[in-house]
């Protein structure tokens, strides 16, 4: 598949540790204090202790983190023989605690991939799992997280074997039960020549030590006497007596918190069986989305996989006429909206899966739309934002709707008029049949019709009240949405503009 809005959801503890020291002096562009971030390496006054700690972050403000508290206990000269740290070869952890930093690729920070610098829109995106680490045998990692998005949680397995790099999802849509495999391997910069292993167990030897502090532990709710180790912008803290990693943080790729850490212990060797992931394979029992897989489940070499890319043209035939016809034909109209609504209803009843729009609650049909953003081909919008046609996706909402669609449903829920919530669920019904009807290539339709994934139908409800002039802020805003969402009404009916 070609679209734009692929996942690549990778794990945060790999990242962390396998960004380059080449990217630590970026200027520091969010203007980050040293609490937030201090460098061990490329910066004037190396980190101190109780500096570059972090905390819980939601932004890139400097302001927009819950930093833990600190104090200092002492220095390297006061702690002079600290134990080493520890990351063994071998162990298992039943459940981490982490906050996913990196590059915003979408709204929906689905292709989160923690980068070797800070510049740029980041995305923060907790997530919590277990992790397998085997360097003896399988000499593979793997992490089964649960991902809060803002569309839904998702859970994600990612398996890091050699080379090969695996990531099956089941996206944040719990009617269809969808799943996709990415196959990959992690290339430096993205797009490099070197190939990225797992992280090896001798990496922490690497690690400078800062010295000891009282420092709060996230999501387990303690202060706990720990020593603090960097290693460029990488900072982690062991407990003085064994040496085990508590607890990591790296200001533009994550938080991460082990309440069991990674000492030596045993661990399931069937969790790394299934090499390759059943769903990553060809055939039925493949994933409905399968990116960059070959039919057996590895990921396809990255000639055959650009070559591919390059001579695939979804958008033709009749996708493409449609794609460049502004002016739908008659028998796609209404005289006013609600007949606009029941002829576009029976085009969709007569080719796909259909639910009324009465049926769903909005944040189903949000989480439809992610997975049809998902889904979307990017060669669609490119015909629309070239000629400014109203099917184009408004870039600048869609870089905030992650905190739109919350806000939005929230005003709506709480408001005393009850119709706001009609209109919130009606605006998405119309926006999600957009998209399904613009930015879907018909063989991705398809695909969609047979895992029985359902559309809503256009409400016929066209609400007055959000034509009047609004009386308080929040109905103005969802009034506005509400009309952006409409937009197929100027074309697909004849209906002339209320008189106020």
């Amino acid at each position: 598949m070609r679209g734009s809005g692929v996942l690549i959801l990778i794990s945060s503890l790999l990242l962390t540790l396998s960004s380059s020291v080449s990217g630590q002096a970026d200027g520091n562009p969010h203007g980050w204090d040293r609490r937030r971030r201090c460098d061990q390496q490329d910066y004037e006054v190396p980190c101190g202790p109780c500096e570059g700690v972090g905390g819980i972050p939601y932004g890139s403000n400097n302001d927009q983190i819950e930093l833990t508290s600190c104090e200092i206990l002492g220095g390297p000269d006061d702690f002079p023989n600290p134990t080493p740290v520890v990351w063994r070869t071998q162990w298992s952890l039943p459940l981490a605690y982490e906050v996913l930093i990196g590059k915003k690729q979408d709204p929906f920070c689905f292709q989160t991939f923690p980068g070797a610098d800070s510049v740029g829109d980041l995305c923060y995106r907790k997530q919590t799992g277990s992790k397998v680490y085997d360097m003896l045998n399988a000499r593979a990692i793997r992490e089964d997280l649960e991902l809060e998005t803002p569309v839904g949680n998702m859970t994600s397995t990612v398996i890091h074997q050699g080379e090969n790099f695996w990531i099956v999802n089941q996206l944040p849509w719990y009617a269809g039960g969808v799943h996709q495999c990415i196959c990959t391997k992690i290339h430096e910069g993205f797009d490099g020549d070197v190939i990225y292993y797992p992280v090896q167990y001798n990496w922490v030897e690497k690690m400078v030590y800062i010295g000891r502090e009282l420092i709060g532990i996230e999501y387990i709710n303690k202060i706990q006497e720990m020593d603090h180790w960097a290693f460029g912008p990488h900072h982690l803290w062991t407990e003085p007596d064994t040496g085990n990693i508590i607890r990591m943080w790296q200001p533009f790729n994550g938080l991460q918190v082990y309440p069991g850490g990674v000492g030596q212990s045993t661990i399931d060797a069937s969790m790394f069986a299934d090499f390759p992931p059943s769903l990553c394979k060809g055939g039925s029992e493949g994933a409905l989305f399968r990116i960059g897989c070959t039919d057996e489940g590895y990921p396809m070499p990255d000639e055959e996989r650009k070559e591919k890319s390059r001579a695939r043209d979804v958008v033709k035939g009749k996708d493409k006429a449609r794609a460049y016809e502004k002016v739908p034909r008659g028998h796609y109209k209404g005289m006013d909206f609600g007949e606009m609504s029941s002829v576009l209803n029976g085009w969709l009843n007569e080719s796909t899966l259909t639910a009324p729009c009465s049926f769903w609650k909005v944040e189903e049909i949000q989480q439809l739309q992610a997975l049809l953003y998902i889904a979307r081909e990017s060669e669609f919008d490119d015909i629309y934002q070239n000629t400014q046609d109203n099917r184009r996706l408004r870039h600048n909402t869609l870089q905030n709707l992650e905190h739109n669609w919350q806000e939005l449903n929230s005003i709506a829920e709480k408001h005393s008029d009850t119709r706001m919530r009609h209109v919130r669920r009606d605006g998405h019904c119309h926006e999600a049949v957009m998209w399904y009807v613009h930015h879907i290539s018909q063989e991705m339709k398809e695909l969609l019709k047979s895992a029985n994934i359902p559309v809503p139908l256009l409400s016929p409800a066209r609400h007055g009240l959000c034509y009047s002039t609004p009386e308080q802020p929040e109905q103005e805003r969802i009034c506005a949405a509400y009309k952006e969402q409409v937009t197929c009404a100027s074309c697909h009916s004849n209906e002339l503009p209320p008189t106020l």
